[in-house]
C-alpha cells in the first residue's frame, strides 16, 4: 500500500508498504506527480510477485531513494558547477526525472548508453559529456550521501563506452541510420588570411583588439568579452581570470604583441570603457544570467562571422582561434604540457592535446 506527504521543502514522499518488501520503502521525489508515477511502476510488479533486486538489498527501514532529477539539483545546488556542465545536466533531467537511484546499477548504465546511441544517434564525444557530467554528480552523491547512493555504475563502464560497435551499427541501420562520428575541429589560420583579417578589422578598434587578444593568449570566447580593466597588468603583463569556464581562477601571460594592441586600445578608448563601468568590451552589458551570457556568445559568433567571410577567410570560427592559439604555443615555445594547460585553463592534458592541431609540414621541419 502506497501513502504519500509533503515535506517542508515542497517535495513528495512516499511510503510503500508490502509483505514482499523486507522493510517499508521511503522515497523522495521532486513533484506529486512522480511520486504517484514511480508507486503504480512498483506496485504493479509487486501484483505480479515481482521485487526489483534492488529493493531487497535495502537493509535499514531509514534508508531512502531519491530521483536522478533531485541527484542533480542538489548537486547543482552544494557545488560550484561550471555553467557548461549544468546546461548538460538540465539536458538529461526531462528523461531521468522520474528514474530512483534504487535502480541504478551496471544495466542501467549500459542501457542508458545504448538509447544514447540508438534511439538519440549522438556522436562519441557527446555521449563522454554527458557520462562525465552525469558521472562527477553520482560521484558526489557517493561522497556525500552514501545512505542513497551505494555505488556510481556510470565508473563501471569499460574504456571506449561511447564508441559505435558492430551491434550498435546493425540497429542504427536497420532504421536507416549510421553512427555519428567525432567531428574535431583542425582549422588553422595561416598568415595570408590573417593579414586579411587584420585589414578588414583595421578601422575597427574593438573587433580588432577582440580577435588579436583571443588569437595571442587562447582565452575563450566569453573569458575576453567579460574583461574588465581591472583584470589587466600591462607592467607584469598577465590578465587574471576570476573564475573560468571550469571555475579555476588563472592568470594568463600576455605576449609584446598583445601587450602593444592592449595598450593603444585603452588609452583610445578611455571614455567609452568608463561608461561601460570598466568593461573592456561593448558586446556584454555586465549581465552574468546564463541567458544574457549565451545571447552575448551568439552574437559575438554571429559578428566574427560576418568579419571572417568579409574578409574571404572561409571556414573559420572564432572558436578555432582558440586552437590556432594552442598550437602556437607549442610552435614557438619549449612550453611542457603542463605549462600550457597553465596558460589555457585546460584541466585535462588530453583535452589539450585535441587542440593541438600541428601541421605535418610543420612538424617535419623537427626530422633529419
Amino acid at each position: 500500500m502506497a501513502s504519500f506527504k509533503k515535506t517542508p521543502n515542497g517535495a513528495t514522499q512516499l511510503c510503500v508498504r508490502n509483505k514482499l518488501l523486507p522493510k517499508p520503502l521511503y522515497a523522495t521525489f521532486d513533484t506529486e506527480e512522480q511520486a504517484h508515477a514511480y508507486a503504480a511502476q512498483l506496485e504493479a510488479l509487486l501484483a505480479q510477485g515481482i521485487v526489483p533486486a534492488a529493493l531487497l538489498e535495502r537493509t535499514t527501514p531509514s534508508r531512502e531513494i531519491w530521483t536522478v532529477s533531485r541527484c542533480i539539483a542538489e548537486y547543482v545546488r552544494a557545488n560550484a558547477v561550471p555553467v557548461s556542465e549544468i546546461k548538460l545536466l538540465d539536458t538529461l533531467r526531462p528523461k531521468l526525472a522520474t528514474l530512483s537511484t534504487g535502480y541504478l546499477n551496471y544495466d542501467w548504465a549500459e542501457g542508458w548508453i545504448r538509447s544514447m546511441k540508438w534511439d538519440d544517434n549522438l556522436a562519441p564525444g557527446t555521449i563522454r559529456h554527458r557520462h562525465g557530467a552525469l558521472a562527477r554528480c553520482f560521484d558526489w552523491m557517493l561522497r556525500k550521501h552514501p545512505d542513497i547512493m551505494a555505488q556510481n555504475p556510470l565508473r563501471l563502464l569499460k574504456r571506449g563506452f561511447a564508441s559505435y560497435t558492430p551491434e550498435d551499427e546493425r540497429k542504427l541501420a536497420a532504421t536507416g541510420r549510421s553512427p555519428k562520428v567525432d567531428d574535431e575541429r583542425c582549422r588553422r589560420l595561416d598568415d595570408v588570411e590573417h593579414d586579411r583579417i587584420k585589414a578588414t578589422l583595421a578601422s575597427h578598434p574593438e573587433e580588432q583588439t577582440f580577435f588579436e587578444l583571443a588569437l595571442e593568449t587562447a582565452m575563450r570566447m566569453r573569458e575576453c568579452y567579460t574583461l574588465d580593466v581591472t583584470q589587466v597588468d600591462l607592467s607584469r603583463r598577465t590578465i587574471s581570470l576570476d573564475r573560468s569556464k571550469n571555475g579555476d581562477r588563472r592568470q594568463v601571460p600576455l605576449s609584446t604583441t598583445v601587450v602593444a594592441t592592449l595598450r593603444d586600445y585603452l588609452s583610445g578608448q578611455k571614455e567609452e570603457i568608463a561608461q561601460r563601468e570598466g568593461r573592456l568590451f561593448s558586446y556584454w552589458n555586465g549581465d552574468r544570467s546564463v541567458e544574457a551570457l549565451d545571447e552575448t556568445t551568439r552574437y559575438v559568433s554571429r559578428r566574427f562571422s560576418m568579419i571572417f567571410n568579409a574578409a574571404g577567410v572561409e571556414g573559420l570560427h572564432f572558436h578555432d582561434l582558440r586552437h590556432e592559439a594552442t598550437c602556437r604555443l607549442y610552435e614557438k615555445t619549449s612550453l611542457s604540457d603542463v605549462l600550457i594547460s597553465r596558460i589555457t585553463g585546460h584541466r585535462d592534458i588530453r583535452m589539450l592535446k585535441r587542440y593541438a592541431s600541428l601541421r605535418g609540414s610543420d612538424l617535419a621541419q623537427h626530422l633529419w
